[in-house]
């Protein structure tokens, strides 16, 4: 575990998510690692300035998809996805159930920044215009909620465009098929105006990239902003779980509310 740990307090907003997302940033971000302790659990309370019931919730979530464990006299720690077999946090959410959206993004996850880093060595003037188009648009439309539809399209438009910069014919052809696939989930990240803001930035940053002809950067940039959809994803499918109601006869407290997640369908889409 990092040294530097510091958390910074959770929004009260949709509050179960957002624990669950800055938990799983802390993880990508390799603030925490594979077989980290997390800190115990009326420390992290205070350090996300949540109630320990609303942090026993979500830490339930964690561990119910996977992403973390719970042992007695040990503590709760990370697990290693890849000894699991799995790129993606979505895909280990995901895995109990048969819904093939953490399969599709984990593809993505592997597929996309290498196409991102192919086009910083072919991309032409006319490649880069076309990016830079239809996330200009994005930017426009980022505080307008009304405008999700929109916004999801010109997301696409914009990944397309990254993929026929990259001269791989092949490649568009699957990116389309990606998306067509993750078009028919329910879950659209680019419905809340502050997650378009940030994948306007994102978008910048992978522009910039190219522009530079610098593979590397190119490559990095798209997945870090894969990661951020993909971390969002993870909040909104679990919080879904969150908020089933109890199994007859399980009560109302929180774990009864969430023992649906193993073999429950998931889904998220969204803008990327």
């Amino acid at each position: 575990m990092s040294d530097d740990l510091t958390i910074e307090p959770v929004n009260r907003s949709r509050l179960s998510q957002r624990i669950v997302l800055r938990i799983c940033e802390l993880i990508r971000d390799n603030r925490l690692s594979a077989g980290d302790r997390l800190p115990p659990e009326r420390e992290l309370a205070e350090r996300l300035q949540v109630s320990r019931a609303s942090l026993r919730e979500a830490l339930t979530a964690l561990e119910l998809a996977g992403i973390v464990e719970t042992r007695h006299g040990d503590g709760t720690r990370v697990r290693d996805f890849h000894e699991l077999g799995v790129t993606s946090p979505l895909a280990l959410t995901l895995s109990a159930t048969d819904d093939l959206v953490g399969d599709l993004w984990e593809l993505r996850i592997i597929f996309e920044p290498a196409l991102a880093a192919q086009a910083a060595l072919r991309a032409n003037d006319d490649d880069v215009a076309a990016m830079r188009a239809a996330n200009d648009d994005i930017g426009r439309l980022a505080s307008h909620r009304e405008s999700a539809e929109r916004t999801i399209y010109l997301d696409r438009e914009f990944h397309a465009a990254v993929a026929r910069a990259s001269g791989n014919r092949a490649a568009v052809r699957v990116l389309q098929l990606l998306n067509e696939l993750l078009l028919s989930s329910r879950r659209h990240f680019a419905a809340e105006p502050n997650r378009r803001h940030r994948t306007f930035t994102r978008h910048n940053e992978i522009i910039s990239a190219i522009e530079r002809r610098d593979p590397p950067a190119a490559r990095d940039s798209m997945l870090r902003h894969l990661q951020d959809v993909e971390l969002y994803i993870v909040g909104s499918v679990l919080e879904e779980h969150l908020d089933e109601p109890p199994e007859a006869g399980a009560g109302s407290s929180d774990a009864a509310r969430i023992r649906k997640v193993d073999g429950q369908k998931g889904g998220g889409g969204g803008a990327a």
